[in-house]
């Protein structure tokens, strides 16, 4: 039979072994949203998260998305990537809708033992795909998504996430423990369906010169078809979200987008670049001064 005294002592030493040896050390992670797909009436994001410095066992977790009541409504889980079997159990979900913002909650159940589990190293892995619906209100199809850090909030739910790992004691080296890490976060701010074009630049040409101006999308949303004073309609795509278009006024003139339309609708031109001057320098011969001037007479000889 052990001593008690002895028993105690090994598990003194099993937790200072467990310490020492780095498990805790630098233990945090990076959570991302990631926009998939964006649609004329949908979204989707990829919920991701990563290890930047030391791996661990994922436990349990609480990873609540925040978003605008005007903009997103009905999220639901798309697909369950990792955490959900196994080890785990299924990944669940709550919503709390709110008037001006809601929130949608991912829960990761986990009942794995000694510390058993998927590792979240160095590579970004996915949690879950979820899918929300783009509000009738929701006129410029846009939305933002975001996760609260610890502590910024003392009314909203902040995200929680736990490692685990296998109890260093002697009594029971089949229990699993677990502890809240830190982490940083990666949000989505103002993701649209509608296309935003930029038209560059301002520029001077001599009387019958070329001026070049380039039209380039903004966010990434394509394909968006541009009009600007003058010119026929401009097709940017994925394949060339930049597009030149060479001009070449007898005059002054401002160029400037007409219309930006895209698959969902009507975009926009990007604030502060929605026109780009051309100035026209007249080239003019100089006058022959008086005092300069020889005055030249001819006289036809026969």
């Amino acid at each position: 039979m052990k001593s008690p005294v002895i028993g105690r002592g090994l598990i003194l030493v099993g937790i200072v072994l467990f310490y020492a040896t780095g498990a805790f050390a630098q233990t945090s992670f990076k959570l991302r949203l990631v926009p998939k797909v964006i649609a004329c009436d949908s979204a989707i994001v990829s919920v991701e998260i990563q290890a930047p410095d030391s791996a661990f066992v994922m436990g349990n977790a609480n990873l609540r998305i925040f978003y605008k009541s005007a903009q997103l409504a009905n999220p639901s889980i798309k697909s369950r990537n990792n955490f959900s079997s196994g080890d785990y159990f299924s990944i669940t979900s709550l919503t709390d809708v709110g008037v001006d913002t809601s929130v949608f909650t991912l829960n990761i159940l986990y009942r794995g033992e000694q510390g058993s589990g998927t590792t979240v190293g160095n590579s970004w892995i996915s949690v879950a795909d979820v899918k929300f619906a783009l509000t009738g209100t929701n006129t410029s199809k846009c939305y933002d998504l975001f996760f609260l850090p610890k502590g910024a909030s003392s009314s909203l739910p902040n995200t929680v996430i736990t490692r685990a790992y296998a109890s260093p004691t002697v009594e029971d080296p089949t229990r699993t423990l677990t502890s809240e890490i830190n982490g940083t976060f990666t949000n989505i701010t103002n993701q649209c369906s509608l296309p935003v074009v930029a038209i560059a630049k301002d520029t001077t040409i001599n009387a019958g010169g070329v001026a070049v101006l380039t039209l380039s999308s903004q966010n990434g949303v394509f394909p968006a078809t541009v009009t600007i004073t003058g010119q026929a309609p401009i097709q940017l795509t994925q394949a060339e979200p930049v597009k030149t278009v060479s001009v070449s006024p007898a005059s002054e003139t401002i160029y400037q987008i007409l219309t930006v339309t895209g698959n969902c609708g009507s975009g926009s031109a990007a604030a502060g670049k929605s026109q780009a001057k051309v100035s026209v320098l007249q080239v003019t011969l100089p006058e022959c001064p008086p005092t300069k001037c020889i005055p030249l007479t001819l006289r036809i000889i026969k």
